[in-house]
């Protein structure tokens, strides 16, 4: 029979039909069920075929409509194109090649399964309770590990109104070096202070000189070595800010800085000795109940 150009029209429209059609099933929320029938055929190649059940396991639950039927038409897109490379890369690669990749993804299969596993047993064993003396301990002994990225300081600050006739009693018991004044310094913060730190703890520079007004100190690091106070005013208050202690960077960071990475590394101690005595576990369960054999030993 003599194919005619009406024809292939209509043999054209009929195939973009039935192509709409399957995306329709694919998008409807009703249908993304397999049939207990048959399984929608949505691509093929020579060696591979991608059915609706499949692609419904991987559509995300939120999407509807024309995203789902987007993502239905891109998915479909790249596995017909991942699949003819793998085709062409099985026919060209060689035997031992292609027993290498195999190798190679059977190591990894393997080394994904005991990794989770790992994961696991330790989600369902692992102490997570780290103890402030336990901390210590462990800076006591490695602490000269833990530097400084950034330089930090002992500051006191100091925040009062305006309205307060007291400037110059502040002034002299914050350059004091008498730990007397300290107390007499802090017990009136504690009564006449808007904000105050007196300095006990340690702090980046950067945070420290950030409860000043902005531009009241142009030279941070030169306020931090020179030990020099530095007064500033607005409208409502006065402010005084002196540096009684600083470390500079790559120095060893106090025990305040380090905490936080302790406990990590505790914690990563607890995990490989948790990973550690379950390995020896296993193996001693097997011994004793026979399931291996070494031939070389």
């Amino acid at each position: 029979m003599k194919t005619t150009s009406s024809n292939i029209k209509t043999l054209h429209i009929s195939l973009a039909i039935a192509a709409i059609a399957i995306v329709a099933v694919v998008a409807s929320c009703q249908l993304w069920a397999k049939n207990t029938h048959d399984d929608t055929v949505l691509a093929k190649t020579s060696s591979a075929v991608l059915t609706l059940s499949q692609v419904n396991k991987l559509v995300p639950a939120n999407l509807k409509g024309a995203d789902s039927v987007q993502f239905v038409q891109n998915y479909v897109d790249k596995w017909i194109h991942n699949r003819l490379m793998l085709e062409r890369a099985i026919a060209n690669i060689d035997a031992d090649g292609y027993e290498s990749i195999e190798n190679m993804v059977n190591d990894y299969r393997t080394a994904l399964l005991v990794y989770k596993y790992q994961q696991l047993y330790i989600e369902q064993n692992l102490d997570t309770l780290i103890l402030d003396s336990q901390i210590a301990e462990h800076y006591e002994k490695y602490g000269n590990n833990f530097l400084l990225d950034s330089c930090a300081v002992k500051a006191i600050f100091v925040q009062i109104p305006q309205s307060l006739p007291d400037g110059a009693q502040v002034r002299n018991l914050i350059r004091s070096n008498n730990p007397d004044d300290l107390v007499k310094l802090e017990e009136f913060c504690y009564k006449n202070a808007r904000n105050f730190d007196v300095g006990t703890d340690w702090r980046y520079l950067s945070d420290a000189v950030r409860q000043m007004p902005q531009g009241s100190i142009s030279n941070p690091m030169a306020v931090a070595k020179n030990g020099k106070c530095i007064e500033a005013h607005d409208s409502l208050y006065s402010y005084f800010f002196i540096v009684k202690d600083f470390l500079d960077v790559n120095e060893q960071a106090p025990l305040i800085f380090a905490k936080e990475k302790i406990r990590e590394i505790l914690l990563n101690h607890r995990k490989n000795d948790l990973i550690r005595n379950l390995e020896i576990k296993i193996y001693v369960d097997a011994v004793n109940k026979q399931r291996f054999t070494n031939y070389v030993n």
